[in-house]
């Protein structure tokens, strides 16, 4: 399966999309996309930071930049327009694909996640598997296709991201939600609402951006929130109407797989 070159992710990603694929590789989907879904596969859906990857892409670039010359978050400030100032400042000092994309690759997978997706693989058709993130398209391009795990991911819903001019071009999701629990770029429940099905959903996160759509699933849906972090924090502070499996290594997530196999 070849994988899209990054100035074919950002195009993509600044679609509308109406059909879907499998098993084709990454398919970066914007905010305007309608997933309409013929089969009854079951809807994996994961954040990527420290959660498919263990750590978070955005900070450990800033590896690559010279000491004290990060630009600072300031408050109030969206993520993804702090970004935009980094990969300002890379440009500036020179840092190339290569140099971002070896930095990038020194970080492993989460623990057990890798049993997870030869799960998927395993069972492939069972599953549809999307990955919606608040890092960007290039980096999660780069560690899916690291980990030879791009073939198993059928939509990917982040910041479009390509390179042009020597310097990693990012852009918000969207502009357009009204949701107030998220950040200004994203609503993962929107995101959702993209895949109807009468299927059980699994969504696996770790942040604070994933409790939105935690609160969207119904009884038959899981949630799957990574020990040690505030998703899991919060969800221990409230009813929600899913189940929810806490996970430290996601070899319980697929030991719960299992059971529908």
């Amino acid at each position: 399966v070849s994988t899209q070159s990054t100035g074919s992710i950002a195009s993509m990603a600044s679609e509308a999309l109406s059909s879907e694929s499998h098993g084709e590789g990454l398919h970066p989907m914007n905010h305007r996309s309608q997933i309409r879904s013929s089969d009854e596969k079951m809807l994996l859906v994961f954040d990527f930071d420290a959660t498919i990857m263990d750590g978070n892409t955005d900070l450990k670039i800033e590896e690559v930049l010279a000491a004290g010359t990060v630009p600072s978050w300031r408050k109030g400030q969206c993520w993804t327009d702090h970004m935009v100032e980094v990969f300002e400042e890379c440009r500036v000092q020179g840092v190339t694909p290569d140099v971002m994309e070896t930095c990038l690759t020194e970080m492993p997978l989460a623990p057990g996640m890798d049993k997870v997706f030869q799960h998927i693989r395993q069972h492939r058709h069972k599953y549809k598997v999307v990955v919606a993130s608040d890092a960007n398209a290039w980096f999660i391009e780069v560690l899916l296709r690291h980990y030879k795990l791009d073939d198993l991911v059928d939509n990917v819903h982040t910041n479009p991201a390509e390179w042009r001019d020597g310097k990693l071009h990012i852009t918000r999701y969207t502009d357009s939600h009204s949701c107030q629990k998220c950040p200004a770029n994203m609503c993962k429940t929107d995101i959702l609402s993209l895949y109807p099905t009468s299927t059980p959903r699994f969504y696996t996160g770790d942040g604070s951006n994933d409790l939105c759509p935690v609160l969207s699933l119904c009884e038959r849906d899981t949630a799957w929130p990574r020990i040690g972090f505030s998703l899991c924090k919060k969800l221990r502070e409230r009813e929600v109407k899913c189940s929810v499996r806490e996970w430290k290594n996601a070899v319980a997530i697929v030991e719960k797989l299992e059971e529908f196999c």
